[in-house]
């Protein structure tokens, strides 16, 4: 079937792939609310009256702590969505966590209505929270169903990511300083937008391996489907033939289906995400780039503030977001280009060749290897261009550096993504991306933005947001500017530490492929020890390097002689 025909009753993926790219940009715009009016929120917890004595005196230090609410309910809860997925039909798993997350938007305004620093926050850990599945979901649901288009659709939904972060922090700083409205109601105009999502994700049907996700059972490519087989549905199991041995062997394929899913416990999804070299190494190194990416979010509009770049923070987010905004946008899909081009190298089909099975279990280890080493440069280079602007003083050099480096940056996420998902077995591909989301944010946008708010506070005490909103003495701040730009210097050089690990997983990736190699030359040696002379394994290992077949109507015979 075609990519925009139904099968089976199932939501085309023509359908279902714009609501996820809806739903994430709805759910990223929800996260940087705060990040984009970072002065009225600081001026919130300073004054709420059961914010903590810490916070009070340290309002970035709470600031912080309202988005590592929000990154430690959904990292509790993505572990758990990576195990049920394996369980129960994933329909039903994110629309109850997306009812959640639109009730934790709403208290999140109400929160301003009770003057109660923990009803923001715990709103803020329920919205997290309630997220996790669909993040779980999304990316392998992409992969599957996605054919021919498979990479383009993965490139699209990651471009959500920075598009609702920009719209988000551009959206929560014009309504929070808005004489009219304030930042209770950007949540509460957030409900009233997301509302219809939710109703048409109610709607939605996928009865495709009875709609649970995870891999298991038998799946056919929608690649080797014939026009004729328009009643087959893309990883449907293949409908039994009058032959009785192939109902059997249906029989038995389904029976293996669902034992396979019975034995998913949390401890093997654990296991088989940490048994992963290249998975664990790679998760540290995006943890960095993550941790980074949430400080400048948390702080980006206070930093350019406070560094006399623009005088109004509406201005400063409106500039600061346009130009995350952009990078997003044209980074994300090149950067879905440039692993299309990796995978059409190695697997010699364009991005449907992405999916589970389309790629030979041996191919996996130098698709990664590639991935990682133009994933590095990417890195490399964006640090070229983002390190000079501890120097600079005029805003649109800043930002125009600041633009050319995070599209580098974001230029690496699908191949992230698809380096997580070809890391383990396709059966644990959800259990990857979550462990990929768990590492990043537990060791990333948890604990850096907090220690960064408290080191911004250190190196410049006069640049604290009091309870009026404004720097605690404007006149003073403007003299420590060395010690925000030595905060930044500070972020921008933990970025360094993707480049380790990222070359720690490549070379894992390597030594794997190392090992393939000599097992495959031992055995050879060892057929040929024992006589063994139909080359059989001989042909195997050679199959794929073979020269393209001549075609039927090629006028040359099998030997490339022309035929008489």
């Amino acid at each position: 079937p075609s990519f925009n025909a139904p099968a089976s009753g199932n939501t085309r993926p023509a359908y279902l792939f714009p609501l996820f790219l809806l739903i994430n940009i709805a759910t990223m715009t929800d996260r940087s609310i705060i990040a984009g009016a970072s002065q009225e929120f600081s001026a919130f917890v300073s004054s709420a009256y059961d914010s903590p004595d810490l916070v009070k005196e340290n309002p970035d230090a709470g600031i912080g702590l309202l988005q590592a609410a929000f990154i430690f309910g959904y990292s509790i809860c993505i572990i758990l969505s990576g195990h049920f997925v394996h369980k129960i039909r994933w329909k039903p798993l994110v629309f109850s966590g997306m009812c959640v997350w639109w009730l934790g938007v709403l208290g999140s305004g109400n929160a301003k209505h009770y003057n109660s620093f923990y009803v923001l926050l715990f709103s803020r850990m329920a919205t997290g929270a309630s997220e996790a599945a669909f993040q779980v979901v999304a990316p392998p649901l992409i992969q599957d169903r996605g054919g021919n288009q498979a990479g383009l659709w993965l490139s699209v939904y990651l471009t959500g990511l920075p598009l609702g972060l920009a719209f988000g922090y551009i959206y929560g700083s014009r309504m929070a300083s808005s004489d009219k409205w304030g930042w209770d109601w950007a949540y509460y105009f957030m409900c009233i937008a997301s509302l219809p999502l939710l109703v048409v994700l109610m709607f939605v049907k996928d009865n495709t391996n009875g709609g649970i996700l995870g891999g298991a059972g038998n799946s056919i490519n929608i690649d080797t489907v014939d026009d004729e087989a328009s009643g087959l549905t893309a990883h449907q199991p293949l409908l039994a033939g009058t032959d009785e041995a192939d109902a059997q062997a249906l029989q038995q394929s389904e029976e293996d289906g669902r034992t396979q899913r019975a034995k998913f416990t949390l401890f093997s999804e654990i296991k088989a995400c940490i048994s992963s070299p290249v998975l664990v190494s790679l998760s540290l190194g995006w943890a960095a780039i993550i941790g980074v990416v949430a400080s400048l979010g948390t702080f980006g509009g206070a930093f350019v503030l406070a560094l006399q770049l623009y005088d109004d923070e509406r201005d400063a987010a409106w500039w600061f977001g346009i130009a995350a905004a952009l990078a997003g946008v044209i980074g994300t899909p090149l950067g879905g280009k440039l692993a299309d081009k990796v995978l059409k190298r190695y697997v010699g089909r364009d991005s449907g060749a992405i999916h589970g099975d389309g790629v030979d279990d041996s191919l996996r280890y130098p698709i990664i290897a590639s991935m990682l080493s133009r994933i590095n440069m990417l890195v490399a280079i964006a640090m070229l261009f983002i390190f000079p602007t501890l120097a600079m003083q005029d805003a649109a050099y800043f930002l125009t550096f600041l633009f050319i480096g995070w599209t580098l940056l974001f230029m690496t996420q699908t191949a992230i993504n698809l380096v997580a998902m070809f890391s383990v077995d396709r059966c644990h591909r959800p259990n990857a991306m979550a462990f990929l989301m768990l590492t990043s944010h537990l060791l990333g946008d948890v604990p850096l933005p907090i220690l960064l708010g408290v080191i911004k506070d250190k190196l410049a005490p006069a640049c604290t947001v009091g309870s009026s909103g404004e720097f605690s003495d404007p006149e003073q701040c403007k003299e420590q500017e060395t010690g925000l730009r030595q905060s930044l210097a500070i972020a921008y050089a933990w970025v360094f530490w993707s480049l380790i690990f990222f070359e720690v997983a490549r070379r894992c990736a390597r030594r794997e492929i190392g090992k393939v190699r000599s097992e495959e030359v031992n055995t050879l040696s060892l057929e040929e020890e024992n006589g063994s002379g139909d080359e059989s394994t001989f042909q195997y290992y050679h199959s794929k390097f073979q020269p393209p077949q001549p075609s039927v109507d090629s006028p040359l015979n099998e030997t490339g002689a022309l035929q008489e």
